[in-house]
């Protein structure tokens, strides 16, 4: 379903982490095409997320979430309070098979490991400690832990031949005079 208001108008993340319950995120739908949303949020905290001792994650910090249908993952362009672009935040998630229900998501169901890529290319894999326990506790099924696994490589590679993320969204930057609501 494409969007039938003008955009930029606000809509639900509906963010889905086994065995929980989905939660809603608001956000400001950007742009829509048949295969991808544009989602400008402000991110929502308890604690700073770092890596590598650098904070990627804050409270009130910027996120440009891109979500695909029919893809493994989604992206998130980070932005700090001082609108210094941190990195690139990657869920491994199952494919959605239609992106917009009205003004929200379909539920994005995480598959727990998450990628971070840094503006220089480095890279790291986060949660696999969670990835593992949900594994190992039945939480995802065997072959979705599987193709998780195989997903998260698959970026991998990308990354390291400057293929991921793609072109298309390093170019695609936040309109900070648009009003937002709070993000994962």
């Amino acid at each position: 379903m494409m969007p039938t208001e003008r955009l930029p108008y606000p809509i639900s993340i509906m963010y889905r982490r086994p065995p929980h319950r989905a939660r809603a995120f608001p956000g400001l739908l950007r742009d829509a095409t048949a295969n991808m949303l544009t989602v400008q949020s402000r991110i929502s905290i308890r604690e700073p997320r770092e890596v590598c001792g650098k904070i990627i994650a804050d409270e009130g910090y910027l996120a440009l979430w891109f979500i695909f249908k029919g893809k493994w993952f989604d992206i998130g362009k980070f932005y700090d309070r001082s609108n210094n672009w941190l990195g690139y935040y990657c869920d491994i998630v199952k494919p959605l098979t239609r992106l917009l229900y009205g003004k929200r998501t379909p539920i994005i169901t995480d598959l727990f490991l998450d990628l971070w890529i840094f503006p220089d290319r480095d890279y790291y894999v986060l949660d696999e400690e969670e990835f593992d326990e949900a594994a190992r506790g039945r939480i995802i099924s065997r072959r979705l832990a599987e193709k998780a696994e195989s997903e998260l490589q698959r970026l991998i590679k990308l990354v390291k031949r400057n293929k991921f993320p793609p072109n298309h969204i390093n170019s695609i930057e936040p309109v900070y005079s648009l009003t937002i609501g709070r993000q994962r």
